[in-house]
């Protein structure tokens, strides 16, 4: 299915799509279908979990934002320093994590970002794991994102996570093809 290009209420997003897979995401009346994820984005998306969550954050994965009664978005990972209230965040996480599969543009993960920190993130990371680079926003720097190489890291707080320390990880659990497909 392709994105919806007719207005839909939000009742009715709820109607067509609350247990499609892969998800859609809600945005402005529109629904937009998350990519199907690949082994890679799989793998970088529960080792970034396991690395939050050994740095006592609270991780959870693909669950809809009820921030905004505009937008329902769908990010690959949420975190929170404290517990979770309810069965889906009408409070913005702290952090929010978008993995970029094959057919996204970073262009619009970025516009997504914004959005995100224009609720209250406090950060953003979108993790490119074809490049092995990542992006992040925060509240410090709300309209600039800065590019991580793969030799830098992912922060948040006291929180630093190294990329060279997760795609060794990924190395570990993925054997790669001469290409990824």
């Amino acid at each position: 299915m392709a994105a919806q290009s007719l207005p839909l209420t939000l009742a009715e997003f709820h109607r067509r799509y609350d247990n499609a897979k892969p998800a859609y995401e809600y945005w402005q009346g529109v629904a937009i279908r998350k990519p199907m994820p690949t082994v890679l984005h799989g793998v970088v998306q529960f080792l970034i979990m396991l690395l939050l969550e050994k740095a006592n954050w609270n991780t959870a994965s693909e669950v809809r934002l009820k921030i905004d009664s505009n937008d329902e978005p769908v990010p690959d990972v949420i975190a929170v320093s404290g517990k979770f209230q309810g069965r889906y965040p009408t409070a913005m996480p702290e952090l929010c994590v978008e993995i970029l599969s094959p057919s996204d543009q970073l262009a619009k993960a970025l516009e997504k970002a914004k959005v995100y920190i224009s609720w209250g993130a406090e950060t953003v990371w979108i993790i490119d794991p074809e490049k092995r680079t990542a992006w992040t926003l925060g509240v410090d720097k709300m309209t600039e994102p800065v590019w991580v190489p793969p030799d830098g890291s992912l922060r948040i707080r006291d929180t630093r996570i190294e990329l060279q320390t997760l795609f060794t990880e990924v190395d570990k659990r993925l054997e790669f093809a001469d290409k990824l497909e």
